[in-house]
């Protein structure tokens, strides 16, 4: 119930910009498929994830570094620093959750999307664990004044990016993990997944119990 509640502050904080970010969420996939029809599928559903996790949770973080004496309340309270990291990661899973509904419905709108698979959901937050995993301990670290820009360039070259990477995937030989059945391997990806959110959750709690909110 704690952990909900900290959550739900996250959201009130970025209230005005859910809606708009909500928008941008549903547009990303239709602009693809009319662009870039090739990349109408996972990879728009990736970029989606990516717009929305990150400009939220920077939004927050803008949030706390303009008002730090939030943070130095919140841990006076009975509220653990541990339960403020924690809420940091359920917030970023959240809006997750919220983008596969919202794509999941675009896929029953628009068939040329494709299906909507429980593989594809995997493999996309195994992308997003890896990019929380690394940039959530960076920001309890240094700060968000010295990693707004790391934002920015995530944003800006993922359109490059992600696409490379399909094609890099597509001339991967993985006929090595092919005889593994498929439920199987979503599952192996789906518990690396957790273990490296779980692995940044505990650097990130670390980091921040050090740090001084004087």
């Amino acid at each position: 119930m704690m952990l909900f509640h900290l959550i739900k502050k996250d959201f009130l904080i970025v209230k005005k910009y859910v809606l708009l970010m909500m928008v941008v969420v549903i547009l990303i996939p239709p602009f693809m498929l009319w662009r870039i029809p090739e990349f109408a599928g996972s990879v728009s559903f990736l970029l989606s994830e990516i717009f929305a996790i990150f400009m939220l949770l920077q939004y927050v973080s803008l949030k706390e570094f303009q008002y730090p004496k939030a943070s130095t309340l919140l841990c006076a309270t009975p509220y653990p620093r541990k339960a403020l990291v924690q809420s940091k990661y359920g917030f970023c899973i959240s809006i997750y959750a919220i983008c596969c509904v919202i794509y999941w419905i675009e896929t029953l709108v628009f068939p040329a999307f494709g299906r909507f698979s429980f593989g594809m959901g995997v493999i996309v937050f195994f992308v997003i664990s890896v990019f929380l995993g690394i940039y959530l301990p960076i920001q309890f670290k240094l700060g968000y004044e010295k990693t707004k820009f790391f934002f920015a360039v995530i944003i800006m070259a993922s359109p490059f990016l992600i696409p490379q990477l399909v094609k890099l995937n597509y001339s991967l030989d993985f006929s090595s993990i092919s005889v593994i059945p498929s439920e199987a391997l979503y599952g192996i990806v789906a518990l690396l997944s957790l273990i490296v959110l779980f692995l940044s959750m505990l650097i990130s709690t670390k980091i921040y119990n050090q740090a001084d909110l004087a």
